[in-house]
């Protein structure tokens, strides 16, 4: 069971626990969360603690964070046709893995390069999945590390680039 103030993740979402209470209607225990990288609106969301959908899990741990600094190198890029590779990202978002996020950055990042490189116009698919996966990983190592996400991105860059 989570406490008050612990960082969590709903969903895809860095949340912190604000209050645990007894919903009216249902009479179970529930969260009741805010977004630490919200929009600016006070969202909150109400999550139960018996958490039977299994949207609600830890943080990404310092251990978990070592082992994929060290896994970048062996994560592979996909080499999908562009007709359905959005498929394949959707696929790797919804894992809950963060070898899948890097995956989608790694192919990304290099798919996008390549078109710059030969001053083609980007993918706007491949454009947005990075962005996408590039929001949740950080967003989950800067919670953990206590960082910008701009931060983040240039330590992870470093950390990766250590290992190539």
């Amino acid at each position: 069971m989570y406490k008050v103030d612990d960082i969590v993740l709903y969903k895809k979402d860095v949340c912190k626990v604000l209050k645990i209470k007894v919903n009216q209607l249902s009479h179970e225990k529930v969260y009741l969360l805010r977004p630490v990288y919200s929009d600016g609106t006070e969202t909150v969301i109400e999550v139960p603690v018996a958490n039977r959908a299994g949207n609600l899990r830890d943080l990404i741990s310092m251990e978990e964070l070592d082992h994929l600094i060290c896994a970048y190198p062996s994560i592979e890029v996909l080499t999908t046709k562009d007709i359905t590779i959005k498929k394949e990202y959707i696929q790797l978002l919804n894992s809950n893995k963060l070898e899948d996020l890097v995956c989608i950055i790694k192919t990304t990042y290099g798919k996008n390069k390549k078109r710059r490189d030969d001053n083609l116009k980007i993918s706007s698919v491949d454009d947005n999945y990075f962005h996408e996966a590039e929001k949740i990983l950080y967003h989950q190592i800067g919670a953990l590390l206590n960082l910008s996400f701009d931060d983040t991105k240039q330590y992870m860059n470093e950390q990766w680039k250590k290992r190539n």
